[in-house]
């Protein structure tokens, strides 16, 4: 792979990483038609409560996404198990987010999910893409 188009998609990476932070810490009590719960968790685990774990899973996938740029920038091998780890982190925090409206989706991050399962694809489809 040519050295630009490598660097462009560590920095799409990265730039998907970098939103997890904000909007793990912030966002997220931002959004008024979220009902307190989450659609996959039921009435287990609601309200403040779920925030507990929902916060530090975005916190943990902007972390492990922004590492996963940073490896597909040098090239390392790391990228692949990162990208798994990211991409499981945030399925994870989506799941445990989203509170089951459909038209909530893209506010309650369907998008960083499926950005997040087409990093664990890409591990899958293209193995040896950084090298």
């Amino acid at each position: 792979m040519v050295t630009w188009l490598r660097y462009l998609i560590a920095i799409v990476v990265a730039f998907h990483g970098f939103i997890y932070i904000p909007y793990g810490l912030a966002a997220i009590s931002k959004i008024k038609e979220w009902k307190g719960s989450s659609w996959i968790l039921g009435n287990i685990i609601s309200g403040e409560r779920l925030m507990s774990i929902v916060k530090p899973l975005h916190l943990i996938t902007g972390i492990v996404t922004i590492s996963c740029a940073i490896a597909i920038g040098f090239a390392s091998d790391l990228w692949r198990p990162l990208a798994i780890a990211a991409g499981i982190f945030g399925i994870a925090a989506f799941a445990s987010f989203w509170d089951g409206q459909e038209q909530q989706v893209v506010p309650e991050g369907g998008i960083g999910a499926f950005i997040s399962l087409f990093l664990i694809l890409s591990v899958v489809v293209f193995p040896q893409a950084f090298r």
